[in-house]
């Protein structure tokens, strides 16, 4: 266990034991972080007294969307709702405003006149049998971004045709080519999935040219938001119609460099032919913004207090 993990974990603990005494799953705890009971899980979400907000902000991902471990103090879904949930609740989507990217863009928007947004919000665009899930998904007339929140996750997901049992038809052996007696070059393609349909115009990744190893599948979560952005609900990919946004924990080795995250995220950039279409901020950043919303301080102080997030100031 790193310095960062270890820390997280007894700052989640030091969280649980104060505000969630006869909540948690009885697991011992060790190396593990809290985690809430089934019964429980919608407590992992910080809401404010108001009763009313509170309800909406819970209530912003039913339990049907709710990611399997929505329940354990180390899940990004619930530290999302928690933030972008209030955010909406509060009408203070105009803080966003002031976040800026690492390259130096509006992060989210400009002007958020006309912006709305939802939580774990599927993508119905690119023919696949499960849906891509965006964590948020903003959307104004002709815009959108897609959002991707990282806590304390290693890595982004990888193309999963790789794992698949090696006499399987759609096995993959990690190279973009005609393999295991198909007819195109990728398993998902063969299967009518429409990324490649779209991705040669985000990436520089030539859809007719063999790629060894593939250029996708090593960042493939990366891609697959990128497509959400931009491919329109008719089917056509807009370049220029959103971007693609990673929330992540400056504090996270992950993201540091060499470290695996940061890898994947300087992988797919250094392919992306669209600029601006890849963009990141920290959670931290994005804290620094809230101190033009004094109704939201009840959210920065428990952020700190169970997660150790700090606004980053300039």
């Amino acid at each position: 266990m790193n310095h960062y993990e270890a820390t997280l974990l007894a700052t989640l603990w030091g969280w649980a034991e104060e505000r969630h005494q006869g909540q948690l799953d009885g697991g011992a705890r060790n190396s593990r972080p809290p985690v809430l009971r089934d019964d429980m899980a919608a407590e992992n979400v910080i809401a404010p007294p108001n009763g009313l907000h509170a309800k909406e902000i819970r209530a912003a991902i039913p339990p049907s969307g709710r990611h399997r471990w929505f329940g354990s103090m180390k899940s990004s879904q619930a530290l999302a709702q928690s933030v972008f949930a209030a955010v909406k609740a509060f009408g203070r989507l105009d803080i966003l405003e002031k976040v800026v990217a690492e390259c130096g863009r509006p992060a989210f928007f400009h002007d958020c006149q006309g912006w709305d947004f939802a939580l774990e919000q599927s993508i119905q665009t690119l023919n696949e049998p499960r849906p891509t899930s965006v964590d948020a998904l903003m959307k104004a007339p002709g815009k959108r971004v897609a959002v991707e929140c990282k806590f304390v996750e290693e890595d982004f997901g990888a193309c999963s045709r790789v794992r698949e049992p090696r006499d399987s038809p759609q096995r993959c052996d990690g190279d973009y080519r005609v393999q295991q007696g198909r007819k195109t070059r990728c398993a998902l393609t063969e299967r009518e999935i429409k990324y490649w349909d779209h991705l040669p115009i985000l990436f520089d990744w030539p859809a007719d040219e063999d790629h060894t190893p593939c250029p996708f599948g090593g960042v493939y979560q990366i891609a697959r938001n990128a497509l959400a952005a931009t491919v329109t609900d008719s089917g056509r990919c807009l370049p220029d119609s959103g971007h693609m946004l990673l929330v992540y924990d400056c504090r996270n080795p992950a993201f540091q460099p060499q470290g695996k995250a940061q890898v994947q995220w300087e992988n797919a950039t250094k392919d992306c032919v669209i600029p601006g279409l890849l963009r990141r901020v920290s959670w931290q950043t994005i804290l620094a913004s809230f101190t033009s919303a004094p109704e939201l301080q009840w959210l920065t102080d428990a952020l700190e207090k169970k997660y150790g997030l700090v606004a980053k100031r300039a």
